[in-house]
């Protein structure tokens, strides 16, 4: 994590500031982060600030933390066979949806950023800044950082709950969501969430798969449909869960199908 990005850093708890406490031998590798509101303590562990624990996880968000840490190291494998089946390409899948950002050169957060799949049609843009990523699986996060190792990319990466983000408000210029939020435990939260941390102005961005989508993930995902135990509700666009206050809103279809894109911007 790059020093300069604590002051974009807030309890998810309380939102109040954070301060570092730096080990002494790797400061950007290893510390704590420390809030004086609440006295609550996060650690930095291999460069990724962590403010959430698993076994403090409940319902789908446990559930889904601890499918994609065991799926991590076949998630993108998997991405590209589905592409193939869509019969769309990853590079105009991705782009059909983030091409519609609005960065304006300045930071953009991605909520459940996986492995880094979106990562090079974002750090490549000239109208974006810095690129962030927040995820609740660890096992993805781990394999995102790596990533971005290998391609020498300055991507910050947080381990936390998309329902408690930790960040300022109004710290980022634009924010993209590209799958999970149709089974986080509170979706309405999230949302509202996502709203706070980006500046008024900002366009945000909300896609998942469809219905369609996620029957074809009980097919091919080892886990997903028995993580419902048999109860899974059916998938629809959290449109009606967007404050009315917000700007052009707007949900469309994508992939060819499979996906819907939620679409709107803070005033």
């Amino acid at each position: 994590m790059k020093r300069a990005s604590l002051a974009l850093l807030a309890c998810p708890v309380c939102h109040a500031g954070l301060t570092m406490q730096a080990d002494q031998v790797d400061p950007v590798e290893k510390g704590n982060l420390h809030c004086l509101t609440c006295q609550k303590d996060y650690p930095v562990l291999l460069g990724i600030p962590h403010f959430i624990q698993s076994a403090e996880l409940s319902g789908f968000n446990r559930r889904f933390a601890l499918l994609y840490d065991r799926f991590s190291w076949a998630y993108q494998p998997f991405l590209a066979v589905a592409f193939a089946i869509i019969g769309i390409t990853e590079e105009r899948a991705r782009r059909e949806i983030l091409d519609r950002l609005e960065p304006g050169g300045g930071k953009v957060l991605e909520v459940s950023i996986g492995p880094g799949g979106n990562l090079p049609f974002l750090v490549n843009r000239p109208d974006v800044g810095e690129a962030f990523g927040l995820d609740i699986s660890l096992g993805q996060l781990r394999r995102c950082r790596s990533y971005t190792r290998r391609k020498g990319w300055p991507v910050d990466l947080f381990l936390g709950n998309a329902e408690q983000l930790p960040f300022q408000d109004g710290a980022f210029d634009s924010l993209v969501h590209m799958g999970g939020i149709n089974f986080f435990n509170d979706k309405k939260k999230a949302i509202e969430e996502m709203i706070r941390v980006v500046r008024p102005g900002a366009r945000i961005l909300i896609g998942d798969e469809n219905e369609r989508g996620a029957r074809g993930y009980e097919h091919t995902i080892p886990g997903f449909k028995k993580s419902f135990k048999g109860h899974r509700a059916a998938v629809t666009p959290p449109i009606d869960l967007v404050p009315p206050e917000m700007q052009e809103i707007r949900l469309f279809d994508a992939w060819k199908g499979w996906f819907y894109c939620l679409e709107f911007r803070k005033p």
